[in-house]
């Protein structure tokens, strides 16, 4: 009797190990409890951004052990309303957009990454009657509505002595701008590559002022929700981690690389190389002068909400909301 009780007690015993084995291995492996949280990034046409898409194409984010979708929009306007409506976790923006973001809807984006920042590739454009920026007060000048375009005329007009009473501002949509120039109903438009080389082929203008004027001014970045990084606190390490291959991938690959980063740009090889060569790519090892406390991205934080936040009590805003450091060294 006692050798059966015995007997039963060892198969249950094998039974209950046996089961907790099978559900520590279904919990391992089970694809709805494991399944890695696919992060969305709102991206618009910029040479700078386009080397995102090496980094998706050559298996980089997950590599680096994350999943990143990106969501091709029309524009920097675009891609910050998707954000603002949740259809999008993160922006390939500025940080116009990152602090517009908020104005308009009280979500917080935080910077992870600068990407590249614009030495030249953008530009007040001009009928060919206009010689500078002097010669555009009182006249109109089109801008991309709700995008960095109005911090670009802002500190143009700060550099040229002019207030901004002195011009209007005629917001409208991008792809607006060019014909609405054409036309005369403004004098004068904001623009950036590849779009502008397009104008410029199309147009008799001429370039009033350019980024090279404000080095390191208009930092282009990522940025990603708030809430998504406290899930996510690795993103940021993860996400430099993969920027780093892309660049490295790039710089051994030249000519397949050219490829990809113009396929979705309506400009050739050699247009898109001396764009390039108005822009400064950002590297890891550069980030963290950029994310340092009172670095380079606060900084422009502040400066850039100076137009954003205009008319408001911007001493109260906490510009360190919008940036996430997690220790880069």
């Amino acid at each position: 009797m006692s050798q059966n009780f015995s007997g039963k007690r060892n198969i249950i015993s094998f039974l209950l190990i046996a089961g907790t084995l099978l559900l520590f291995v279904y919990l391992s492996f089970n694809p709805y409890e494991n399944k890695q949280e696919t992060i969305r990034i709102g991206i618009t046409q910029w040479p700078g951004f386009e080397y995102l898409f090496i980094t998706h194409k050559q298996g980089f984010f997950k590599q680096a052990g994350i999943d990143i979708e990106l969501v091709e929009l029309s524009s920097l306007a675009e891609v910050r309303r998707a954000f603002e409506r949740g259809k999008v976790d993160g922006m390939a923006a500025t940080l116009v957009e990152v602090l517009e973001a908020h104005k308009y809807s009280e979500q917080i984006a935080q910077t992870i990454a600068v990407i590249d920042y614009s030495n030249g590739a953008d530009e007040i454009l001009a009928s060919k009657q206009f010689k500078n920026l002097k010669d555009l007060k009182g006249k109109k000048i089109g801008v991309e509505a709700g995008s960095f375009s109005s911090y670009l005329v802002s500190r143009a007009l700060e550099i040229n002595d002019i207030k901004y009473s002195e011009v209007v501002l005629i917001p409208m949509e991008l792809h607006k701008l060019p014909r609405a120039l054409k036309t005369g109903k403004v004098d004068a438009i904001t623009s950036y590559t590849p779009v502008s080389i397009a104008i410029k082929k199309q147009l008799d203008v001429n370039t009033l002022f350019d980024s090279s004027q404000i080095p390191q001014k208009l930092l282009d970045v990522i940025a990603i929700n708030k809430q998504v990084l406290i899930n996510n606190p690795g993103l940021q390490k993860q996400f430099l981690q993969a920027w780093k291959d892309t660049l490295e991938y790039v710089e051994n690959n030249n000519e397949d690389s050219y490829r990809t980063l113009t396929e979705r740009l309506p400009i050739t090889i050699e247009e898109f190389k001396n764009s390039m060569s108005l822009i400064h790519l950002v590297g890891s090892d550069e980030q963290d002068q950029y994310f340092n406390e009172d670095g380079i991205v606060q900084d422009n934080l502040v400066k850039t909400g100076d137009v954003v936040f205009m008319h408001l009590d911007t001493s109260k805003i906490d510009y360190s909301q919008f940036i996430f450091n997690s220790n880069l060294d």
